[in-house]
């Protein structure tokens, strides 16, 4: 079994000059296999191609927020199959691609009741080593209520994503 663990937010994070102190802000780390991979090409790993199990998940999510205004999957902007970068403004699947520098990339989007980011982020001393933290700050109480309602659900996707990409991966 691929060990998806907990962890920390690099010091050096991107994603460190959007945290206050009542904000959502989880981290998960794994190893893969290889290091050369430019980082945009494995965000897209990650968010491309989603199991039914997890567009069935969206679908759902869509359904109940759509009555309340707030985006969904399908009011979102799409990456052209094959885009070959995936600069700041460009999206992977539905991800609107906020910065790449480096070894990190940050995906995210503001909404009425909340704001995202998504960092996927290389370490610098040990290449091999992947984390994605996901950060929120919420705006009101229908952003409360959803995040509280969506974040099993959340943990769920991103570690079995993790575990796709190691084993994708694998040499």
């Amino acid at each position: 079994m691929i060990a998806v663990e907990t962890a920390e937010l690099a010091p050096d994070s991107a994603l460190h000059r959007f945290v206050g102190p009542d904000d959502f802000l989880d981290c998960y780390s794994v190893t893969l296999d290889r290091s050369d991979l430019p980082i945009e090409e494995i965000a897209r790993h990650l968010f491309v191609g989603f199991p039914a199990w997890v567009r069935a998940a969206l679908m759902v999510r869509d359904l109940a927020v759509a009555p309340f205004g707030l985006k969904t999957a399908f009011s979102l902007r799409y990456a052209p199959a094959g885009r070959p970068q995936a600069g700041v403004g460009s999206f992977i699947n539905f991800f609107r691609v906020q910065s790449v520098a480096g070894d990190e990339i940050l995906l995210g989007e503001d909404d009425r009741h909340l704001d995202f980011r998504i960092s996927i982020r290389r370490s610098g001393r040990s290449p091999e080593r992947l984390s994605l933290a996901t950060w929120v700050r919420t705006h009101n109480t229908l952003g409360r209520l959803y995040l509280r309602l969506i974040t099993p659900g959340h943990v769920l996707i991103v570690t079995s994503r993790l575990r796709y990409l190691a084993r994708q991966l694998a040499r």
